[in-house]
């Protein structure tokens, strides 16, 4: 089962590497890109794999603040929860009653 693992591996290794290489050999004609304070020549395969770096990054930088907020949320919602179970194990260890307080509560005192 490892060899298989392997030979899947290398065939997508190999993949991306023909696949980078067509499409470096498809779109080699330069193109120019205007910023805002200037513009520079590239080719137009480096050009689109700085628009994927830069999509991959913001959508990286979308999905870690997520993560960050829900970690946050889920820190919080723990250490009020081990508040909680603090608060019920001191009520469970309170003492109870003794006999004559516990009459008179009800009613059945020896007043009256």
């Amino acid at each position: 089962m490892r060899w298989v693992r392997r030979w899947i591996g290398v065939a997508l290794i190999a993949g991306l590497l023909i696949g980078g290489w067509s499409l470096k050999a498809g779109n080699a004609d330069t193109v120019a890109v205007d910023f805002l304070f200037g513009e520079i020549q590239l080719e137009l395969w480096e050009a689109l794999l700085c628009a994927f770096a830069a999509g991959f990054a913001l959508a990286g930088a979308g999905w870690l603040w997520a993560g960050l907020r829900s970690q946050m949320t889920l820190r919080r919602y723990r250490k009020e929860v081990g508040g909680l179970e603090a608060e019920i194990h001191q009520l469970r260890n309170l003492p109870l009653a003794s006999g004559s307080e516990s009459s008179d509560a009800r009613g059945f005192g020896s007043g009256g």
